[in-house]
């Protein structure tokens, strides 16, 4: 996992091209999370509603101490699982994931994201909205929560964008 500061000298360096083809064609990116456990092996635990309002409000107002999550490289149709499970592409370790917990599908074709719940014990949300068991199509700037875990998915280009704008603005202050 990559913080946003390690992230931004490399995109003030790339061209946003490049940019994409290093980290992919989206990001999700999140709070720190906390001190690794045995979530894995815990049962599933319930999500606090405050503490998902607390998540999504960080991610709108601390983007400076945000990670960026690695995913693995995305092939033309892609199908990323999420969960405490060590089988799964993006593992969170929080007891309220649930073991299989959701799903991202990217298509190359359509150069589209959905989400899908895979039946969870506490649910995914988009930008606070269950989703049930139904597909939704992601757009830029969406907040997903799987349990008490929340992400910005955001397209590349547009973390790119604000990389380099917070690297200009940073510029900006320390030298007027």
């Amino acid at each position: 996992m990559l913080s946003v500061q390690e992230l931004r000298a490399l995109g003030a360096s790339l061209p946003v091209g490049t940019f994409q083809r290093q980290l992919g064609p989206f990001a999700l990116i999140q709070r720190p999370p906390g001190e690794p456990s045995s979530a894995v092996l815990a049962p599933t635990s319930m999500a606090a509603p405050a503490q998902i309002e607390q998540g999504m409000m960080a991610l709108i107002f601390e983007f400076e101490d945000l990670r960026v999550a690695t995913l693995p490289p995305l092939h033309p149709t892609d199908v990323l699982r999420i969960g405490r499970r060590p089988d799964c592409e993006l593992i969170l370790d929080d007891a309220s994931v649930s073991k299989l917990h959701a799903e991202l599908r990217w298509s190359e074709d359509t150069q589209r994201c959905t989400v899908r719940d895979l039946g969870s014990t506490n649910g995914t949300f988009l930008n606070a909205s269950t989703l049930n068991t139904r597909e939704v199509t992601l757009r830029d700037g969406d907040i997903l929560s799987f349990g008490n875990v929340q992400f910005w998915f955001l397209l590349t280009q547009t973390l790119h964008e604000r990389l380099r704008a917070g690297a200009a603005a940073g510029l900006r202050s320390h030298s007027g």
